[in-house]
């Protein structure tokens, strides 16, 4: 409530001369003519001094509530004043981030100009460099053979198994070479696929006649499940035939002596599933997600030959046909590659 003195109250200033009029005429019923004009008087005088008091307060009231408010005004005010530059500061904060952003953008923008760059480049040099060499190494692997064959003279044992090893390394270089031409073709997008209907028995049994001299001299077994004679798909004959190939080869590479590669196929009307399975030992779990990236070895790969390509180029060749190839892989165990290929249809 108000705090001023009654004297102070500019309410009970402004009605004292009221009240002292009041009190003046009232002073005249105080001449003697009995008490009830004394009684009345006193009454009228305490409702006035009453009535007084009431608009005191509730005038004080009023000015203590325009304080106060004034008060929370200025608070008000100040937190406002508080809020716009604190909202400053951060509009700032986020002006100075977009604008690190954005030049950050920039140069990632650039970054990744440069790469698509350096990577196209990459690609016609490997290109340019594989198809310059195809060429030489075609011609030291026939004369290669020619000398094998005795078409410049009878040759010694040594001389034989020096052939041998040049025979062997040039195909080994050549199928190199014809990996980096393939992976040049799909990366510029110059594969296509021919759709046909293929036979899938024929087409494994002409990948284990071309796998099967890799496999004995190594000692590995390419053993194959019973395949629906009749079975057939819906593909490129001839991409289906390398992806095939890759797989077998790879499982083929990377298994022991004395062990066997197993092909198993499989169909319903939603896909085909060929499943090559492998004893050897098996994918690291921190080289499974990279297994099919270009270039790739894993940890396990050892000194076994290749460019790091086959698998990768399997499953694009896949992935242009609408499919994909999946690994199931435990260290110690082995490996099963599964291509899974969407179906359009089989005929008996």
């Amino acid at each position: 409530m108000c705090s001023l003195q009654l004297k102070e109250c500019h309410a009970w200033q402004s009605n004292g001369m009221s009240f002292a009029l009041v009190v003046l005429t009232l002073s005249l019923v105080l001449l003697p003519a009995g008490w009830p004009q004394q009684l009345m008087a006193a009454a009228l005088l305490g409702v006035i001094v009453w009535q007084g008091l009431a608009n005191h307060k509730r005038t004080d009231q009023l000015i203590y509530g325009q304080h106060r408010l004034m008060a929370l005004t200025e608070e008000l005010r100040g937190k406002q004043l508080l809020i716009e530059e604190q909202n400053n500061n951060l509009a700032a904060q986020v002006e100075a981030g977009t604008a690190e952003l954005r030049d950050a953008n920039v140069h990632l923008a650039a970054a990744n100009l440069e790469l698509l760059e350096l990577d196209k480049l990459r690609s016609a040099v490997l290109s340019n460099v594989s198809h310059e060499l195809r060429t030489p190494l075609t011609g030291i692997l026939g004369s290669a053979q020619n000398l094998r064959d005795g078409l410049a003279g009878r040759l010694t044992v040594q001389q034989q198994e020096y052939v041998q090893m040049i025979e062997h390394d040039s195909d080994r270089l050549i199928r190199v070479v014809s990996e980096l031409l393939e992976w040049g073709r799909l990366q510029a997008g110059q594969i296509q696929v021919r759709r046909a209907p293929v036979a899938v028995q024929p087409l494994l049994d002409d990948v284990f006649m071309l796998l099967r001299p890799v496999a004995q001299r190594k000692g590995v077994a390419l053993e194959q499940a019973p395949c629906e004679p009749s079975l057939q798909t819906e593909a490129d004959a001839d991409k289906l035939k390398q992806i095939v190939i890759n797989l077998v080869d790879n499982a083929v590479k990377f298994s022991p002596p004395d062990s066997r590669v197993c092909v198993r196929t499989s169909f319903d009307r939603k896909e085909l599933r060929i499943d090559v399975e492998d004893q050897g030992q098996g994918v690291a779990a921190e080289d499974a997600p990279h297994i099919f990236e270009r270039f790739y070895r894993g940890g396990m790969a050892g000194t076994a030959p290749g460019s790091g390509l086959g698998l990768a180029i399997a499953r694009n060749l896949a992935r242009l046909h609408g499919g994909d190839i999946s690994l199931k892989s435990q260290p110690g165990l082995g490996s099963t590659f599964t291509l899974n290929l969407p179906a359009a249809g089989s005929a008996a």
